[in-house]
C-alpha cells in the first residue's frame, strides 16, 4: 500500500521522524508534489543513499521527481542543493574557505560578543519576550550576515523571502517563485556592490573567482551559491536554538544539570539535532541505476527519500531513542547529513548552538518557557522544523551579559541592498 507523505500529526510539536521510525525499513510513498517514490527510515540506509553516488540530486532535469515542486527548497536553476559532482564539488570547494574548522573557532569570540548584546538586550526588555524573535533569529543572522559582508540592516527584508522559500506548503506556488526572485535581486544588488568596494568576506572573495577566473562560476551559481548560503546559514540554527530551549524546558533535570555543568553543551546541541532537529527530513534523491536498498529493489529513475528524523530514532543506532538525554554518547547524528552534501556550515551551526544555550543560561537565571507548551506554535510540515515563537522568562535579579553594542552592522557592509 502506498501511504501519503507526510503522515498526519495529532499533535504539531511530534517530529514527523517520531513517526516515522515506527515505519518498516523501506516503504512506498506518494509526495504532496503527486510523485511517488521510497521512504527510508534506518540509520544506516539512510546513511548509505546519503553518501552513494548512485542517488542523485539532480532534480532539474525534464520529468525528474519532485516533493512540492522542482528545485525543493532550492534558491533558484543553479543552486547548489540541486547538484552532483564535480559541479557540486566546484562550487562546494569555492565556498569552503569560509568554514574550516580554524576559521570557525576564530569566530568564537565575535560570536559570543554578539550573543551577549543579545542577553543585554534581552536582559534590559525584561520578561517575557519572544527569544526567537530577541535571540534566536538576530544571532545566527548577525553571524551570517558578517561572514559572508551582508548588511544586517537588511535582515527582516530576507526574512520575509527566506521564510516563504523554507515553508513552500503555506504558500502559493508563485509566492514561493517571487521569494526566490527578490533573493537573487537583493544578491545581485549586493554583488554590483562588491565588484566596486570588495571586502575581506566571502561574498567579495566568491566575486573575485567569478571576475578572475569565469570558469570556476558563473553569474547565476555566483548569486545562486551566495543566496542559498545566506538562507541556510540562518534558518537552521534559528530552530536549532529555539527548540533547544524548548526540549530542554520539557525535560527538567538534563535542564538543570546543563545550568551547572557546562561540560554537557557540546552534548546538548548534538542531541537536539537528533531528537529533533531543523532537518527533520531531507531532500529527495533519485536513483540513476538499479540499487538493493532495505531489503527491496529501487529501480533506476525512482525517487528516494532518506528520512533523517527516523535515521536519528532508530533504536539499533540510539538505544533508547525516543528519550531526550543530553548525556547520550553514541553513533553520530545526521541532522547535518553525510556524504558529499554534508552541511557545509556543521560546525558554525555547532559553535553557535553552544554558545547561544551558554549564553542564555549563564546570563538569564531560571530562563524558562512563559507559557504550557502545548501553546507553542510549530511550522508546518514540509519545512524547517522549529517553533515559530518560544515566550520565555527568567529570575530578574541579574542583567544578561553584554551590552547593546555588541551587535553592529556587519563591518563594511552598506546599509541597504536597494
Amino acid at each position: 500500500m502506498t501511504a501519503t507523505y507526510p503522515a498526519a500529526k495529532r499533535y504539531a510539536a511530534t517530529p514527523v521522524g517520531a513517526i516515522y521510525a515506527e515505519y518498516p525499513p523501506m516503504s512506498r510513498v506518494v509526495f504532496p508534489s503527486g510523485c511517488e517514490g521510497w521512504l527510508v527510515t534506518r540509520y544506516e540506509d539512510v546513511r548509505l543513499v546519503f553518501s552513494d553516488a548512485r542517488f542523485s540530486r539532480d532534480l532539474l532535469g525534464p520529468g525528474a521527481p519532485c516533493l512540492i515542486e522542482p528545485g525543493d527548497f532550492s534558491t533558484g536553476d543553479h543552486s547548489i542543493l540541486n547538484m552532483d559532482p564535480p559541479d557540486h564539488t566546484r562550487l562546494r570547494k569555492l565556498s569552503a574557505q569560509a568554514f574550516t574548522v580554524r576559521r570557525i573557532a576564530g569566530l568564537r569570540p565575535r560570536i559570543q560578543e554578539i550573543a551577549d548584546g543579545l542577553s543585554w538586550a534581552m536582559a534590559e526588555h525584561g520578561p517575557p519576550v519572544d527569544l526567537v524573535e530577541m535571540f534566536a533569529f538576530p544571532l545566527p543572522t548577525a553571524v551570517m550576515c558578517e561572514i559572508l559582508g551582508v548588511p544586517f540592516s537588511g535582515r527582516e527584508r530576507f526574512k520575509q523571502w527566506s521564510r516563504v522559500i523554507v515553508t513552500p506548503v503555506s504558500h502559493t506556488p508563485e509566492e514561493v517563485a517571487q521569494a526566490r526572485r527578490d533573493g537573487a535581486d537583493d544578491m545581485a544588488a549586493l554583488v554590483a556592490v562588491k565588484r566596486k568596494t570588495p571586502g575581506e568576506d566571502l561574498l567579495s572573495a566568491l566575486v573575485h573567482a567569478r571576475d578572475e577566473d569565469g570558469d570556476r562560476l558563473t553569474e547565476p551559481e555566483l548569486i545562486d551559491l551566495a543566496t542559498q548560503l545566506l538562507l541556510a546559514g540562518h534558518e537552521t540554527t534559528v530552530s536549532l536554538i529555539a527548540t533547544g530551549i524548548v526540549l530542554l524546558s520539557r525535560n527538567p533535570e538534563q535542564f538543570a544539570a546543563l545550568r551547572t555543568d557546562p561540560g554537557l553543551t557540546a552534548g546538548a546541541v548534538e542531541e537536539i539535532m537528533r531528537y529533533d532537529g531543523p532537518a527533520d527530513a531531507s531532500l529527495l534523491r533519485v536513483a540513476l541505476e538499479d540499487v538493493e536498498l532495505g531489503g527491496v529493489l529501487v529501480r533506476r529513475g525512482e525517487a528516494v527519500l532518506a528520512h533523517t528524523g527516523a535515521a536519528n530514532r532508530d533504536e539499533t543506532a540510539f538505544p533508547g531513542a525516543s528519550r531526550f538525554d543530553i548525556r547520550r554518547r553514541n553513533a553520530p547524528q545526521l541532522g547535518f547529513g553525510h556524504g558529499v552534501h554534508f552541511c557545509l556550515g556543521a560546525a558554525l551551526a555547532r559553535l553557535e548552538g553552544e554558545i547561544a544555550l551558554r549564553t542564555l543560561l549563564d546570563g538569564l537565571p531560571g530562563l524558562d518557557v512563559a507559557v504550557p507548551h502545548a501553546e507553542i506554535v510549530w511550522r508546518p510540515p514540509l519545512s524547517i522544523r522549529g517553533p515559530e515563537a518560544v515566550p520565555v522568562t527568567w529570575a530578574t535579579t541579574k542583567r544578561g551579559r553584554g551590552s547593546p553594542a555588541s551587535v553592529p552592522p556587519a563591518p563594511g557592509a552598506p546599509s541597504d541592498t536597494r
